[in-house]
């Protein structure tokens, strides 16, 4: 009996010191023992660090929620932009996607559909957070899944796309703002000859030649092209795809973008701007927070100019048409989903549009009750733009499935260089 009961006391201490180690022991006024669960950990999966882009505005809400919940933490994990979509399709199969996420808006659709991330319109509504939401910006995403389909992603930005320049470099040169592609040609020509690179060209994200196509066919077929191309209404074979085509590989040809474009990357080539290294950038608002940022921005925000995209001869786009897009945006892992966090989306996406724009002058897809007084030159000049927006339009690979979303980026490294013609490069978009 003896021996019985001694290795049930055995038995019984290996227990409570085995809960020891995976709890935190408490007793409470009666002085029983009690098990204290461990701290919840929420991970956030971003592109950028702390003190860059969306993270800057998150992070600073995320403390301050873990203030009010000493219980949970948030961790913010990051990735090189290139490698943020490899990423997470990694995570995705192995079904560990974190509990939000940054990703490329127009590309959640599947993973929704693998039942791997919420539905952001439902989760939204019974958050209370929905009617936050800016119309233009829910109804661009649910363009770009598809019709009659859901929204899938949080719209963290809100962006039209074009060229902002160099004012100063343009008044000491004499030039004037471009009204139509021939004219953007010819100011290129006056800037090389001076010894100044037209534009800035992060080449390493082939993106930034698509988005120069796409920017020409918008002008030459409408806002509505790419949606158009979806839908077998217009081929990629066609007249104003190849000339678009031709027209980016000349500019690189002509030395527009500098020497070796396809090695520069977003920093490089957003440094080159703001230290004086090239009179253009073509960009997203999403830059307004870099243009912000008095340590990055040699140049002066009060140096910075913004047109639309000019027009090109017999195109049917205007003035009224903006590139616009969603920018990254945040999903939502319906696996880790859990009633912290749901309080912590509600407290970071209560505060953010007035937070991002009141300290960092950035403009998201939420809509914005209390406007600053001050705003920053460059941000106001996108305001202003967005309220003469009537069209937005759709990317290049926005309809494109992964696989040619990635050739359609990829080729384009090998267009400008002329290791494809505008024929080869465009065909090769089809045979998907």
């Amino acid at each position: 009996m003896k021996l019985c009961e001694g290795l049930l006391i055995l038995i019984f201490y290996i227990f409570i010191m085995f809960i020891a180690g995976c709890s935190k022991e408490i007793r409470d006024e009666q002085g029983d023992l009690q098990v204290e669960e461990e701290d919840r950990t929420i991970v956030y999966l971003s592109s950028r660090n702390e003190d860059q882009g969306q993270p800057r505005v998150v992070m600073p809400l995320s403390r301050e929620f873990e203030k009010k919940h000493p219980k949970v933490n948030i961790e913010l994990q990051t990735v090189a932009q290139n490698d943020l979509m490899q990423t997470i399709q990694l995570l995705a199969a192995s079904n560990d996607l974190p509990e939000m996420f940054a990703f490329e808006s127009g590309h959640t659709e599947q993973m929704y559909e693998a039942n791997l991330i919420l539905d952001v319109e439902e989760t939204f509504k019974t958050l209370g957070l929905y009617e936050n939401l800016n119309p233009t910006v829910v109804d661009l995403l649910k363009r770009q899944s598809g019709e009659g389909k859901g929204l899938y992603a949080v719209p963290v930005e809100l962006n039209i796309e074009g060229f902002w320049y160099n004012q100063f470099i343009f008044e000491q040169a004499g030039l004037e703002i471009p009204k139509t592609w021939d004219e953007m040609m010819d100011v290129s020509d006056s800037l090389t000859s001076e010894g100044i690179q037209p534009f800035a060209v992060a080449g390493q994200m082939g993106s930034s030649f698509t988005r120069l196509i796409n920017a020409y066919v918008v002008r030459k077929y409408g806002f509505d092209v790419m949606e158009r191309v979806h839908r077998g209404e217009l081929d990629l074979m066609d007249e104003g795809f190849m000339e678009a085509a031709q027209i980016v590989q000349l500019m690189n040809a002509k030395g527009y973008f500098g020497e070796r474009v396809n090695a520069v990357d977003y920093e490089a080539a957003l440094s080159m701007f703001l230290n004086g290294q090239a009179a253009m950038l073509y960009m997203g608002s999403w830059v307004l927070s870099d243009f912000n940022d008095e340590e990055i921005n040699h140049i002066g925000v009060e140096n910075i100019g913004f047109f639309n995209v000019p027009l090109i001869r017999d195109g049917v786009g205007t003035f009224d048409d903006y590139m616009m897009n969603a920018g990254l945006v945040m999903a939502i892992s319906k696996e880790k989903y859990d009633e912290e966090v749901g309080e912590w989306l509600k407290y970071i996406f209560s505060n953010y549009s007035e937070r991002a724009l009141s300290e960092h002058g950035m403009i998201s897809g939420f809509i914005v009750d209390d406007v600053p007084e001050y705003m920053s030159p460059v941000t106001k000049i996108t305001i202003d733009e967005m309220n003469k927006m009537k069209n937005g339009a759709l990317w290049f690979e926005a309809k494109f499935d992964e696989q040619t979303s990635e050739k359609a980026r990829y080729h384009a490294q090998l267009l400008v260089n002329g290791e494809l013609t505008p024929e080869q490069y465009l065909s090769s978009l089809k045979n998907d």
